[in-house]
């Protein structure tokens, strides 16, 4: 058995700054092995649901993976009742230029890391240089 994952605050400090790190495996860490991950983003298909930590990561890997800069904005992470409350917004600078994006999620942590995720994304809006 894997070792006790913990605080789910830490936890979810430590899941924004591993997207921010680009630290792949690091978020695949924060995921329990069988987790549940369902975002929803500003496309014509925007639900978007992975089983696994490994997908999941790379869920997140796709949105992020292609910056060459990025930077926190802000972020929050709080309890709330029986989950964690994730907020965080982050400026990143991909091949066609710089972005803005703030993602919400509410995850439900084990002892393995994040059962489950519930993703809200405001999508990558454009900003000047």
């Amino acid at each position: 058995m894997a070792e006790p994952i913990g605080d789910g605050v830490a936890l979810g400090r430590r899941y924004i700054e591993a997207i921010v790190a680009h630290d792949w495996a690091g978020v695949a860490g924060c995921f329990a092995p069988d987790a549940r991950f369902v975002a929803v983003v500003p496309k014509e298909r925007p639900f978007r649901e992975k089983a696994g930590r490994d997908e999941a990561a790379g869920l997140i890997r796709a949105w992020f993976g292609d910056a060459d800069v990025t930077e926190l904005v802000y972020s929050e992470v709080e309890p709330l009742a029986d989950r964690i409350r994730i907020a965080y917004r982050i400026h990143e600078h991909e091949p066609d230029g710089w972005y803005l994006v703030e993602q919400v999620a509410y995850a439900t942590v084990s002892e393995d890391g994040f059962a489950d995720m519930n993703l809200a994304c405001s999508g990558f809006r454009s900003v000047p240089d």
